[in-house]
């Protein structure tokens, strides 16, 4: 509810009070509780931006052509290990309320393409469900490819939410991990913060 009423019995008097600061704030930043649980996790935000709310609109290419990704509200945050070493690129966006189904298709589209043209080596695209929060996830090999080590599309149609995330690989003198399995269990905390944020705000 946007208002609070309070009737007193003995007077029949009725009183308005104004929502507290963090209901206003989620009014008016319906992403903020997301982000603010993202924040309290295990890994240091190095930076947080808003994404620009009017005209927010991108487009992603699928194997039916280039769709369109309209988004009403959005924040990028870049997530670092315990050293400061940036591990994650976190894109959270909210849905444009007309757009929340075609925005899945066009994201699932996108992820579709992107595994068509993995390289022999790569592995396919992995599809999940928890919580209500759809994973899609393709990733490199190895630590020796370059570029993000993992690409996961995550989607919340019943909030009207999409997460992107890609997994960095680091430098190898400062890595938080040495071997494919170790960056697997880094990656995966990473995913699992990000989803159950996802489920639960």
């Amino acid at each position: 509810m946007f208002l609070k009423i309070i009737a007193p019995v003995t007077t029949g008097l009725v009183f308005l009070i104004a929502p507290d600061s963090s209901m206003a704030q989620t009014l008016s930043d319906p992403l903020a509780p997301l982000v603010s649980c993202v924040q309290t996790g295990k890994f240091q935000v190095l930076r947080k931006d808003r994404l620009p709310i009017s005209g927010a609109t991108r487009t992603v290419d699928t194997l039916n052509g280039t769709r369109i990704v309209m988004a009403a509200d959005g924040y990028r945050l870049i997530l670092a290990t315990s050293q400061g070493e940036p591990f994650a690129n976190l894109k959270i966006e909210l849905s444009a309320p007309t757009s929340v189904q075609a925005d899945r298709e066009a994201i699932i589209g996108q992820m579709q393409a992107l595994s068509e043209k993995r390289t022999p080596d790569q592995k396919e695209l992995q599809r999940t469900v928890v919580d209500g929060v759809e994973v899609l996830a393709l990733h490199q090999a190895s630590l020796e490819r370059r570029g993000p080590l993992s690409f996961y599309s995550m989607l919340m149609p019943t909030k009207s939410m999409i997460a992107t995330l890609y997994v960095l690989n680091q430098r190898a003198e400062v890595r938080s991990f040495s071997t494919y399995s170790e960056y697997e269990v880094l990656r995966d905390e990473v995913v699992n913060l990000v989803r159950t944020c996802l489920a639960s705000e």
